[in-house]
């Protein structure tokens, strides 16, 4: 499925997702950079870090489904001359790895917002 970005490009649906949610955290980045320590802000963003990663893993294990079944009924090249049925088994294996780090990465950012949970500020 495609849809119609502003600048008049045709996107897939998931990419124009992708990039909104990318764009979005580079705000919470910026945004972040200029607000002052609060616990609220903490919290408020560990949970949406471990929510975008676990929504992230998710999107990692479609992605090896189709790469796993790309090559059935399709006539593939590449463009090195590398047989194309390796070129996805080398992509397989790198989203393997991609959902193990970020597995790491969720229990972190969960482990994170769990600590900062029990943090309060004394009036």
């Amino acid at each position: 499925m495609t849809t119609l970005d502003d600048g008049g490009e045709y996107w897939p649906t998931a990419t124009s997702y992708a990039s909104e949610g990318a764009n979005a955290w580079r705000k919470a980045v910026h945004a972040q950079l200029s607000a002052p320590a609060a616990h609220s802000d903490f919290y408020a963003l560990a949970a949406e870090l471990v929510d975008t990663l676990r929504s992230l893993d998710g999107l990692l294990g479609v992605l090896a489904r189709q790469v796993a079944g790309y090559g059935e009924g399709r006539e593939l090249y590449d463009d090195a001359d590398v047989n194309p049925v390796e070129r996805l088994r080398d992509g397989e294996r790198h989203l393997t790895v991609a959902r193990q780090r970020l597995a790491e990465a969720e229990r972190a950012a969960n482990g994170f917002w769990s600590a900062i949970g029990h943090i309060g500020e004394r009036s």
